[in-house]
């Protein structure tokens, strides 16, 4: 069962071993209580320039262990809604509709670009 959709601010921090107390455990506890990310995160975060060839490959190997939920049409509609509703850009509104679609609370360490969005439970991590 999954019960988490991972921003990829979080996965990016696990990845680089964020030093914030209790950041580590929590993602590592979503992990074990089912995750999944949204291509966008793929995306944004296989697509970050700062990787060099073994932090793209660990990268890879993180993102290979998590389920991607991939840009069906009724995610499309979701994004389509939430974008005609609320002040939210693109990526994030993909990530809030495949939230939303697939009944995924939220982790990610930008509550501010979410909290208005009805229906959607936001967790930050880092706090």
């Amino acid at each position: 069962m999954t019960v988490w959709l991972l921003d990829s601010n979080v996965v990016m921090g696990y990845l680089n071993q964020d030093s914030t107390p209790g950041f580590i455990g929590k993602f590592e506890q979503a992990l074990l209580e089912g995750a999944a990310v949204s291509v966008i995160t793929t995306i944004e975060v296989l697509g970050w320039r700062g990787h060099d060839e073994n932090s793209r490959a660990n990268a890879k190997n993180l993102l290979g262990c998590i389920v991607e939920i991939s840009l069906a049409a009724p995610i499309v509609q979701q994004t389509i809604s939430l974008r005609s509703n609320y002040s939210i850009k693109l990526p994030d509104a993909v990530i809030a509709a495949s939230a939303l679609n697939h009944d995924l609370k939220l982790m990610t360490r930008n509550q501010a670009d979410f909290k208005s969005i009805v229906g959607l439970i936001v967790v930050n991590p880092f706090e």
